[in-house]
């Protein structure tokens, strides 16, 4: 492992780490890996914490698609989909209001399927 990953954040569904040798970002994000320069990282930043999640829920609410606020990207073909609850775990990333490392979570916020045989 890379001694120069430093964590920046990490909420149940990710982190966020930067390499203080090369300066560049790190998002893993559920199944997404994403890697930032520094002007990257500050586009997609200002891009989440100022996206209307409002207009995406209220327009466009589909119960059949769990995941309706899309965020495009710069290959024409590729957008990525996100809930709600995605979102906002995405901006506590980016307003840094994950500093604990380690914090307790309660049971709702464990994403598991009890089944009893």
């Amino acid at each position: 492992m890379c001694n120069y990953i430093k964590t920046i954040g990490k909420v149940k569904s990710g982190e966020l780490t930067i390499c203080t040798n090369c300066d560049h970002y790190h998002l893993t994000f559920n199944n997404i890996f994403f890697e930032f320069t520094e002007k990257e990282y500050i586009q997609f930043k200002k891009y989440i914490l100022h996206l209307d999640t409002t207009y995406w829920n209220e327009n466009y609410p589909c119960p059949k698609v769990k995941k309706n606020i899309p965020i495009p990207t710069l290959q024409g073909n590729l957008v990525l989909l996100f809930n709600q609850q995605e979102i906002d775990e995405l901006k506590k990333l980016f307003n840094n209001k994950s500093a604990k490392e380690y914090q307790k979570i309660s049971v709702k916020e464990i994403d598991y399927s009890f089944i009893q045989n």
